[in-house]
């Protein structure tokens, strides 16, 4: 009778966790966050920068950040992890109690503030990072939490149109052009964006080392004090007025110097894209600021005011001037129907009919651009002053009533035309000399805020999925939001180095589309770029005869190896895997 030999196989689909993981390891990423937070002296098996990067693979791999799940993905990886975290990983390493501790740790600021410092100097340095300016700005993120005094999730103002929601804020700073993360701040939701800047601005500088860098920010980077506290550290802005204060009261004069004045104005271009046109003057400004010290100094320096219009903006604002007019002139004319509704009291006075018309006016923003035109209805009535059915011997009193009634709303052309010429237009001030940054320079420059605004919407989507966060206390929340900016900060990595290498190679990536084998690009994301190693399916598999195993793993295809290349990753990253396998 033949011998009896025992077949055992084993797989591991590990997709895109060497690559995440390899990104990862180049920065050095788990010794940089153990020496920063530290792991208990008690504690065995992986130290808490192992389970961070760990857990990173999983948030991005899996498009999920729930702890719950970790330990169970962990184990089915135990030979890819094992290896790829330069330590076997036991069945308890990813526990849900073991993360937990873990975000507690990422909740201490000073902890966190050394990690982003030792993290941009890290990509600096690895990947030369470039950095031609710092774009700041806020969003919020909301969860189905109950708001507690002094708590990070509160009510707040939402920019998710959620405002039923308790929310936290998150206030970041990225570099231009690429958009990569340098700091980030976490706020409760109900905070105010304007006194957010100062703060980490002066964080920024202190983590970067350097003068003389442009930050730029929307309107509420545009207080004043912290202009001030930007010029005075010998640095430069570019931030949009908000229409309010004495800035709303001189706009009007800003427009009309070019509108009907004789102000010249100077087209705005990019490239062979005409984006608008405006023109600039320059003022002075006075502020106080505090310096290191603690005492308080006044400032005085000249400040550039831009004041231009976009075609974009125009075109925008004209559509929906043009809603707003038929939705009054709609409101309008349901207000005194020709055939009195039933259950809804005809205006009987004409001032009510006037409140109410300005009302409308007023609620969409058009007076001056809408005239209507009324008349009274008059109708007579008898009535009777004896009850019951009348007879000819009953006296009839003649009564009369007025209702007032809209005959004809009208369209003041002449007005909507003037109107329409001052759409479109913003005011910009900066603090650049004309020879730096000339004022088609600054518009482009001011465009190309989207790098955070994008990076806000990768931290809110898939695969990070900020919101819900699935967490309840505090310093789980803050831990858990700042750990999503570390793997915001891979996939940004990620997909910069990728463009950056394609484009420095004159090349477009093939295969990235699914269903669309043939399209090509040269602008990858992040997020397409792990889909196609996931799409691959490439799995490590073990298969033990008797006592002898046999490893295998899934060939990569030219486009893996070309993504390799553009992250500086060994072409051998997905081999090792077997090959330094017993």
């Amino acid at each position: 009778m033949a011998d009896t030999q025992i077949l055992s196989i084993q797989h591991e689909r590990v997709d895109d966790v060497p690559l995440i993981i390899g990104v990862a390891n180049r920065l050095e990423l788990a010794d940089r966050l153990n020496h920063h937070l530290g792991t208990h002296g008690l504690q065995q098996g992986l130290h808490n920068g192992q389970l961070a990067v760990g857990w990173l693979a999983y948030i991005l791999s899996q498009a999920d950040h729930r702890k719950s799940v970790v330990q169970e993905w962990a184990n089915r990886l135990h030979h890819t992890l094992s290896h790829l975290l330069g330590q076997p990983i036991r069945t308890v390493d990813f526990s849900d109690d073991r993360l937990g501790a873990l975000l507690r740790r990422l909740s201490n600021d000073a902890a966190w503030q050394a990690i982003e410092q030792d993290l941009w100097a890290a990509s600096v340095t690895v990947y030369d990072v470039p950095l031609s300016g710092v774009r700041l700005d806020a969003t919020t993120a909301a969860g189905y939490h109950r708001p507690t005094p002094n708590g990070l999730m509160q009510y707040g103002h939402s920019k998710d149109g959620r405002p039923d929601l308790p929310q936290l804020k998150l206030m970041a700073a990225a570099a231009e052009p690429t958009g990569q993360l340098i700091a980030s701040d976490i706020v409760p939701g109900q905070s105010a964006d304007d006194p957010l800047y100062t703060p980490l601005i002066q964080r920024v500088r202190l983590l970067l080392g350097r003068s003389g860098l442009l930050y730029s920010g929307d309107c509420k980077m545009a207080a004043l004090a912290t202009r001030a506290d930007i010029v005075a550290h010998g640095d430069l802005y570019l931030t949009t007025l908000p229409l309010t204060g004495t800035t709303a009261c001189e706009f009007d004069t800003w427009v009309n110097a070019i509108v009907e004045g004789d102000q010249m104005a100077t087209l705005i271009w990019d490239g062979d894209e005409l984006l608008g046109a405006g023109y600039e003057f320059e003022r002075p400004q006075t502020a106080t600021y505090t310096d290191a010290q603690g005492n308080l100094l006044t400032l005085t320096w000249m400040e550039r005011v831009l004041v231009t219009r976009s075609l974009e903006l125009a075109h925008t604002q004209t559509r929906h001037l043009e809603q707003r007019l038929q939705r009054a002139s709609a409101a309008l004319e349901t207000l005194t129907p020709p055939t009195p509704a039933k259950g809804k009291r005809p205006i009987r006075q004409e001032e009510h009919l006037r409140q109410a018309i300005q009302q409308i006016l007023e609620r969409y923003r058009v007076q001056d651009l809408l005239s209507v035109e009324w008349e009274a209805e008059t109708t007579t009535m008898a009535r009777y002053a004896r009850r019951g059915r009348p007879s000819t011997q009953h006296a009839a009193i003649s009564e009369t009533q007025v209702r007032y009634v809209i005959r004809k709303v009208q369209r003041n052309e002449a007005a909507i035309a003037a109107h329409r010429y001052r759409l479109g237009w913003r005011v910009q001030v900066t603090n650049v000399c004309p020879t730096q940054l000339s004022l088609a320079q600054a518009v482009v420059r001011y465009r190309g805020g989207w790098v955070l605004e994008r990076d806000f919407h990768l931290v809110k989507d898939l695969p990070l999925g900020l919101s819900p966060l699935f967490v309840w206390k505090d310093d789980q929340i803050k831990g858990l939001t700042r750990l999503l900016t570390l793997a915001l900060r891979l996939l940004t990595l990620i997909e910069s180095q990728v463009r950056q290498g394609l484009g420095q190679a004159g090349q477009r990536l093939t295969g990235l589309y699914e269903g669309q084998t043939t399209r090509a690009t040269d602008r990858p994301t992040g997020k397409r770029i792990l889909q196609a190693f996931a799409r691959a399916q490439i799995t490590v598999t073990r298969v033990v005869v008797a006592t002898q195993a046999v490893w295998h793993i899934t060939a990569l295809s030219d486009l893996h190896e070309q993504v390799l290349c553009y992250l500086r990753l060994p072409a051998t990253l997905y081999a090792a895997l077997i090959n330094n396998s017993s």
